[in-house]
């Protein structure tokens, strides 16, 4: 049997998604970390690379090119595959996760995500979702069983000496892939014996006259000055194919749904503007992931110098910073459902705008101290919405620190006085209520007395909002 193989079997995962450099980044940090990967730009591919072989696991971009992310998982689940699906999206809200799930999808990640955290839940789902029909390694027609030892091509059974199998085995666990001869030679005969040794090609070459017959479609093929391939190569376009050519499809109905009265009148240009707005965000997040996630890999060299690493951290935080800032201008813009009531718990008002900002709070940049009462409720307006969103990225946009925010709220009469007070974990004093709202002081006013309330400010770090909110019944 192959030296070490059973310490270092790669598990086998689909990475579908159309942002061919954020792709390319994330099958060379998952190929680090052990896993074989494969990218697929568009739907056609991932279709394709399904039939051609198996796979451990899937890793589906949401926002997957001309196509939906979950109309693909749909089809995907229709047809049958059981193979586990890992979803990727910006889109953070409980009923994206809902509607993936209820699809099929067996974890959703939001972005921007920690590769550590990607890397282990991939594995954590591998360990899982425990399809034996999954480990039967399969390029095209060809089959291997590494639990009976047998392969077939097609109804033909291919009988293989052990080191033949061996050969096949790791092939085909990196099909798509070069192996090197080193590589063959180190996994199967072991780390004595080196140098030019054309054993390698020998046994290749046993392999070959009984894997691909002169009817059969050439599997095997020898990469010159390289080493040996198995199948087609594993990623077949470049950053630049995939990405346009062809009608362009209508927006799917997962995404952006438009109410009736938006689709009437002047509001169709409206609607419009907002998914455009929402759209380049999400576009924008795209890089930024890549950004971060590189980063965050960088940052893991323990050779580094101390003040590399240092400054690496500092630019990761302020990627974080980009990301939260895009997200919110996407929330900005984000179609709102009509409320069911005049009233909202506060407490779900401020998660569900907190989950924006997701990337500043799981890394430290934005820590909040919440002094109210769970039962407090205030207006449901979506104005209300929009102006804590606005108030809380212009805090995070003008303040490059690490962030304590505190926000204070009590009721009395019908009318909610909130508070919102801040400093820096830093040595850096952070930016004063003025400087942050000089120039958007009068958008804020306005949002306000829309509400029938009021905004100012009160101290140098602090902004006291008063909006109407639900009568105690104390």
């Amino acid at each position: 049997m192959c030296a070490s193989t059973a310490k270092s079997i790669p598990m086998s995962i689909l990475l579908a998604d159309d942002d061919a450099q954020l792709a390319i980044f994330l099958s060379k940090s998952l190929e680090s970390a052990g896993y074989s990967v494969h990218i697929a730009l568009d739907e056609e591919s991932v279709l394709e690379e399904l039939k051609r072989q198996n796979y451990q696991l899937i890793i589906l971009d949401l926002n997957f090119g001309r196509t939906d992310g979950l109309s693909l998982l749909e089809r995907l689940r229709t047809e049958g595959l059981e193979t586990p699906v890992m979803v990727l999206s910006a889109r953070n809200h409980v009923t994206d996760r809902v509607e993936s799930l209820n699809l099929g999808a067996d974890d959703y990640v939001t972005k921007p995500f920690s590769f550590q955290e990607l890397a282990a839940r991939a594995n954590a789902l591998l360990r899982r979702k425990t399809d034996p029909a999954l480990s039967i390694l399969r390029v095209e027609d060809l089959e291997l069983d590494p639990a009976t030892r047998k392969a077939h091509r097609g109804d033909r059974e291919i009988r293989l000496s052990p080191k033949e199998f061996d050969l096949l085995s790791l092939l085909l666990r990196h099909a798509g892939n070069t192996v090197t001869r080193q590589e063959l030679l180190r996994v199967c005969w072991g780390h004595e014996l080196e140098g030019d040794s054309n054993l390698v090609d020998v046994y290749v070459n046993y392999l070959r006259k009984k894997v691909d017959f002169p009817e059969d479609e050439k599997l095997i093929h020898t990469i010159r000055g390289e080493g040996y391939r198995l199948g087609k190569p594993a990623s077949q376009k470049n950053a630049g194919e995939g990405q346009g050519g062809g009608p362009v499809r209508s927006l799917s109905i997962h995404s952006f749904p438009a109410t009736p009265a938006e689709l009437q009148g002047s509001a169709v240009s409206e609607f419009g503007l907002r998914t455009v707005v929402h759209s380049v965000a999400h576009d924008l997040a795209q890089p930024l992931t890549s950004v971060r996630c590189f980063l965050e890999v960088l940052a893991l060299d323990k050779t580094l110098p101390a003040t590399t690493a240092s400054d690496l951290n500092v630019t990761e935080q302020q990627a974080d910073r980009a990301i939260a800032l895009t997200k919110g201008l996407s929330a900005l813009v984000r179609e709102v459902l009509p409320a069911l009531g005049a009233w909202v718990p506060l407490d779900h008002l401020v998660n569900d705008i907190l989950s924006d900002f997701s990337a500043l709070t799981n890394s430290g940049m934005l820590t909040l101290e919440r002094r109210w009462d769970s039962s407090l409720e205030v207006s449901s307006s979506p104005v209300l919405r929009r102006l804590l969103l606005l108030l809380l990225c212009k805090l995070v946009g003008r303040n490059t620190e690490p962030l304590l925010l505190a926000i204070s709220a009590e009721a009395n009469y019908g009318i909610c006085r909130i508070g919102f007070a801040w400093k820096t974990a830093g040595s850096t004093p952070a930016s004063d209520a003025h400087t942050i709202l000089a120039k958007d002081i009068n958008n804020f006013e306005q949002m306000a007395a829309s509400l029938e309330g009021s905004i100012s400010i009160i101290e140098e770090r602090k902004v006291l909002l008063m909006v109407p909110c639900a009568e105690s019944d104390s």
